[in-house]
């Protein structure tokens, strides 16, 4: 039988690779973790401890969906043993990591995607998708408040800024459309034009319109890491983190081994469930959804916020998205963080044709590195920058001037604009199942949730604990109540999208081709 990892679409799409030595460093990940701290014994991670032979279930990634399943997983086997519904040995959980390390915008895309949904998937779908991605909002800052209170996870003012007149005349079409259909999620919103736009939120001349609502922000970094660490010190006896670990390869059973064999720089170990979740990379360890989940270079950067804006914007109320020219860059997004010196943590600059192209691998683009480090003071505008703000000496070798630090980092985007999560059948991984071994789990396999097109922050922690859900087999009725069947992976779903690829058209198109 022909599985999907041996077909091809047309036109090809790039392989995504393993994780790589990033040559950038992200501002976000320092201070390095405690926790990370702890399990690297020296700075090049040389020491870190062997892989056991064998765990109930291997976590691929350490990200927001892996954090997200493992607190749901063992949160939830620990709730049904108390309730006495099960007797049985709790499933071990063990983690690989590539790095010793992990946007912090969480601003879910509504109003803009809604009419789209609409018409593509139904009102009732269209509707279900909005309200899955609003859920976020709530459900982080409360795991915030109580695993990660270090990740200063808040409500801030979110704000869409419009440069194109066009695009801004699309975006209030849209806005009516979605209020209303959803006349309780959009009450929210605010349309502020011209030059009540420009003075209530410091922007230039050149902003023509902003759309306004509330959304969230949060630090990412000490996020995950948050509330990884409190779940190592809530099951010490199930759960293990392994940094600097990155999965080589994985082998399905076999006549004479009757687990799945994870392949790691620090040994084999064996498993019934190997979970998925590294995004952008899924398709080096899964070949069949190579093709519907591909990767995106994006540049980020941490900048000092002119004296001027400084003084004006306040220090982390706002985030914002600029549309300036979507026919062809997409958008760009701030937030900014609430101490140090409190920095502007800017990121986008997506080109076409440069997205995939880089001089060294991980490396950022320089044209996209160009826009990201000089767009600020144009999109607030010279008078409201003002002087380039003071540089404090941090010993860290960051940079001096207005871009303190500028780096690279990768994206999923998706074939048909949705996440692909839950069991991936065996015909996607070319490899064969376990048998079934207990009736306290789901049946061994693989499982995935990955493919956010760059909206990680609404659309990971939710997918990632439906999977957590599923590999329990407690899904029921529940998960299908709020996690949108859209989302799930199937073989029809991958035979249509791929079917669209060889047409040369996605199957979804994003509303202000942002991806």
């Amino acid at each position: 039988m022909r599985t999907f990892s041996q077909q091809s679409p047309s036109p090809p799409i790039p392989t995504p690779g393993l994780p790589i030595a990033e040559p950038t460093r992200s501002f976000w990940t320092y201070p390095p973790s405690a926790i990370l701290a702890r399990l690297v014994q020296d700075p090049e991670g040389s020491q870190c401890a062997a892989v056991p032979e064998y765990a109930d279930v291997v976590v691929i990634g350490s990200g927001i969906s892996g954090a997200s399943f493992v607190r749901t997983l063992l949160n939830a086997d620990r709730q049904r043993v108390n309730k006495g519904e099960h007797e049985h040995k709790r499933p071990s959980v063990l983690m690989l990591e590539a790095h010793d390390a992990n946007g912090g915008h969480i601003n879910p895309p509504l109003y803009h995607d809604y009419e789209e949904l609409k018409n593509t998937l139904g009102l009732r779908a269209a509707q279900h998708i909005i309200r899955f991605r609003l859920a976020h909002l709530e459900i982080q800052r409360r795991v915030g408040e109580t695993d990660a209170p270090d990740a200063d996870c808040r409500e801030v003012e979110a704000v869409d800024v419009y440069y194109d007149e066009e695009t801004l005349e699309e975006a209030r079409r849209l806005l009516k459309v979605y209020k209303r259909d959803m006349p309780v999620e959009g009450q929210q919103y605010e349309y502020v034009v011209k030059e009540a736009a420009r003075r209530r939120y410091h922007l230039s001349e050149y902003a023509l319109g902003c759309i306004a609502t509330r959304a969230g922000a949060v630090h990412p970094y000490r996020f995950v890491t948050g509330v990884l660490a409190r779940l190592l010190e809530d099951h010490p006896n199930q759960f293990s983190l392994h940094a600097n670990t990155p999965c080589m390869s994985i082998m399905g059973p076999s006549e004479n081994e009757p687990f799945y064999i994870i392949q790691t720089p620090r040994g084999r170990l064996k498993t019934k469930h190997v979970v998925h979740l590294t995004n952008s990379h899924v398709g080096a360890l899964v070949p069949g959804l190579a093709p519907v989940v591909t990767q995106v270079r994006e540049t980020m950067s941490a900048q000092r916020p002119g004296r001027e804006l400084r003084a004006k914007m306040g220090a982390g109320v706002r985030s914002y998205v600029f549309y300036d020219d979507p026919e062809y860059k997409g958008f760009d997004y701030l937030t900014q963080l609430r101490s140090g010196e409190y920095e502007l943590m800017f990121g986008g600059g997506l080109e076409e044709g440069s997205i995939r192209s880089t001089r060294m691998p991980g490396m950022y683009d320089l044209h996209s590195a160009t826009h990201v480090s000089g767009a600020l003071a144009v999109y607030f505008g010279a008078e409201n920058w003002g002087a380039e703000g003071t540089s404090s000496v941090d010993g860290c070798g960051w940079a001096a001037g207005r871009v303190k630090a500028l780096w690279s980092g990768e994206l999923s985007e998706s074939a048909d604009g949705f996440p692909w999560v839950g069991r991936i059948p065996e015909s996607v991984t070319g490899r064969g199942r376990p048998p079934k071994a207990d009736k306290e789990m789901a049946s061994p396999g693989e499982w995935v949730a990955a493919g956010y097109s760059g909206e990680g922050m609404v659309h990971a922690w939710l997918c990632a604990r439906a999977v957590a859900l599923m590999v329990l087999g407690m899904e029921g009725n529940s998960v299908k109540e709020w996690l949108p069947a859209r989302f799930l992976v199937s073989e029809t779903r991958l035979r249509q999208v791929q079917a669209c690829q060889r047409q040369g058209r996605r199957s979804r198109a994003n509303v202000y081709k942002s991806r």
